[in-house]
């Protein structure tokens, strides 16, 4: 009963969420650069907000929030020695569209395969460099500073201390994104007014977050400021919530019928009483 209770209801709610990504720059021109080594990295989702609709079978979410992504790179010197780092920062407003398809309807847990859409707008994004005085191998075609300390030497560049340098600004990423993802959602209800939900999920760039004039001045063979590669944004994110629930409708109602009941049987089949009769035995007993 309380099966068919859950899988009877609609369920409505509002809801904060805030969490953390785990994102990866895939730079073909990165990859290529022997300075350039990908590290592990963490950014958070601080803080989110959630519009959820759970039918019978499938539901809707929707959950606009701030998210930083963007992978750190180490920096190598020419024997492999960790001297620096190279950090890619893009924080975004984020407004995912997602689809649910549930895997299950109790009436307390609901677990969905999710299927989302983020339309990204982006607030700020650089990426900065930092690295202590070494000797570093320049790519064929990449740019070799002639500020004082650069020294190009037979087998690498001599390098000076750098500080927090910013090596890519705001102005050479495309203002909008669009992120496919996939993953799971949890919505476990704790009573009738409020619930916990955990989403898993995994998000892919469907575009080049550099704008085209910066791409083609990657592309030329001489003074390019990194070796031209394709690149995509991908990112793990882990998220939970709590919701407040602000609806609950049972899908289904017993019915009663309206109509009068009619009774087949035809009125042919109810015997006449012969009044002819009944009027002639009044009279003889008046008599």
């Amino acid at each position: 009963m309380a099966f068919q209770y859950g899988y009877a209801q609609n369920v409505e709610s509002f809801g904060v969420f805030g969490g953390f990504n785990v994102p990866v720059t895939y730079d073909q021109g990165l990859i290529n650069d022997p300075r350039y080594e990908g590290k592990v990295t963490f950014r958070a989702t601080p803080i989110g907000f959630t519009y959820g609709y759970d039918h019978v079978g499938f539901g809707f979410v929707l959950s606009p929030s701030l998210t930083k992504i963007g992978q750190k790179f180490l920096i190598k010197n020419t024997v492999g020695g960790d001297v620096g780092s190279r950090d890619v920062q893009m924080d975004y407003f984020s407004l995912p569209v997602a689809l649910k398809l549930h895997l299950n309807d109790l009436s307390f847990f609901r677990l969905s395969a999710v299927a989302a859409i983020n339309i990204n707008y982006l607030i700020s994004g650089k990426e900065v460099i930092s690295y202590s005085s070494s000797k570093q191998k320049y790519p064929a075609g990449v740019l070799i500073p002639n500020e004082p300390g650069y020294t190009q030497v037979f087998d690498g560049v001599l390098v000076p201390d750098v500080k927090d340098q910013l090596y890519v600004s705001k102005d050479k990423y495309n203002p909008l994104q669009l992120f496919a993802a996939v993953g799971l959602r949890s919505d476990f209800d704790l009573n009738d007014d409020w619930s916990l939900n955990f989403d898993g999920r995994a998000n892919f760039g469907l575009f080049d977050p550099r704008k085209k004039d910066y791409i083609e001045l990657l592309k030329q063979n001489n003074d390019a400021p990194d070796l031209y590669g394709a690149r995509h944004e991908i990112y793990l994110s882990v998220e939970i919530g709590v919701a407040r629930i602000i609806q609950i409708k049972k899908k289904f109602e017993a019915r009663h019928s309206s109509k009068p009941i009619v009774n087949n049987k035809s009125s042919s089949s109810i015997p006449k009483q012969n009044h002819k009769k009944i009027l002639t035995k009044k009279k003889k007993k008046k008599n």
